[in-house]
């Protein structure tokens, strides 16, 4: 007795039901994250920033792949070519055609919002123009990317892969997942350039670390990705011999936009306790301190080694001044102040014509009885 109810979901002649699991699935765990995100973020900074709006993005088309990725099953991924018909075939074509477009600035967006949240949390001018330059080339390589993938056959039918005229796909997707993990290396590199000068102890900055080294996890996903590649290079059924690459094209997707989200979660804020997520704050908005002090830079402006230094002095000061409340009669006035410029030489930001440095300065007066 048999049904199609009771018929096997994967056989060896049809398997496209594994690519529609693992596609839905990792789909909504990458929503889930998303949200969590966005939750974390609110909560902690209270604020929606450049970097939410680009893994926003990244979803948005994670989205549309998958919607297209589902359309390409129905037209005959998993199954063999042969038993396909034309239409099928159209359909089949039509569909991965607007999963590549859509899986490349899923990438892109997702990498853009990791730049965007290094380079608010580092204040060094070197840096930030370190992320912006990396940021540029992996905007670059995503718009080549694009317009390659857009135009990569003849152009009346630009998504017809089958008996047209068209560019070698197999070698541009080969560069496309190279230059992938090239553009994915420096988001594991740059995250301990940053860490590194935080003034918080080891396991702290390792902890740090650790929300970002997930990363490398979207490197291993693309290796395998590219070794399946190559496997089906030159099959003549590769609606059915693709099916393993496309369930890596889904599980790199994906895991670029999780690894982007884990970095905010409640860890990673509760380890930033030396103020670093919030100095842009202080820098843009001349915020009040904790220690009292009032932060006023404009720009990048952050405080110097020598200010810091001035900072620590006239704290220590304070505190030795009231072990003289036992002289005479015991009250005192102790003021600090940040004004004035320091010379250019200690600017902070080096790289900015606007820095300012901060003097600190004590006025203490006592009275004391005879």
């Amino acid at each position: 007795m048999s049904s199609a109810s009771t018929q096997p979901l994967v056989t060896s002649d049809d398997q496209g039901t594994v690519v529609s699991v693992v596609t839905w699935f990792l789909l909504v765990a990458t929503t889930l994250m998303v949200i969590v995100r966005v939750a974390t973020k609110l909560a902690v900074a209270r604020k929606i920033s450049g970097d939410d709006y680009m893994i926003f993005a990244a979803l948005l088309f994670s989205i549309a792949q998958s919607v297209a990725v589902s359309l390409q099953r129905v037209g005959g991924l998993g199954r063999h070519i042969v038993t396909l018909t034309s239409s099928e075939l159209d359909k089949y074509q039509k569909a991965g055609y607007a999963a590549d477009l859509s899986f490349i600035p899923t990438l892109c967006f997702a990498k853009i919002s990791v730049h965007f949240l290094l380079r608010s949390i580092t204040p060094v001018a070197y840096q930030r123009k370190l992320v912006l330059t990396i940021g540029a080339t992996t905007l670059v390589w995503a718009v080549i990317s694009e317009l390659v993938a857009a135009f990569q056959c003849h152009l009346l039918s630009t998504w017809r892969y089958i008996d047209n005229k068209c560019i070698d796909r197999v070698a541009f997707w080969n560069y496309f997942g190279v230059l992938n993990i090239l553009t994915d290396f420096p988001l594991l590199v740059l995250p301990l350039i940053v860490i590194w000068g935080v003034n918080v102890d080891l396991k702290r900055k390792i902890i740090i670390f650790g929300c970002f080294a997930p990363r490398i996890s979207v490197i291993a996903a693309t290796i395998v990705q590219l070794i399946y590649l190559n496997r089906a290079a030159n099959t003549s059924d590769f609606t059915f011999d693709h099916l393993p690459f496309v369930v890596c094209t889904q599980v790199v997707q994906n895991l670029s936009v999780i690894t982007a989200c884990i970095v905010y979660l409640k860890p990673f804020f509760e380890s930033l306790e030396s103020g670093m997520i919030r100095s842009d704050d202080l820098r843009r908005r001349g915020l009040k301190s904790t220690t009292g002090s009032n932060y006023t830079g404009s720009g990048g402006d952050m405080p110097t080694s020598k200010t810091k230094f001035a900072l620590r002095s006239a704290r220590d000061a304070v505190g030795e001044s009231r072990e003289l409340d036992g002289i005479g009669q015991r009250n005192h006035t102790t003021t600090v102040t940040a004004a004035g410029n320091l010379d250019n030489q200690y600017d902070w930001d080096a790289g900015s014509q606007k820095s300012q440095s901060r003097i600190i300065t004590q006025t203490t007066t006592w009275a004391v009885d005879r």
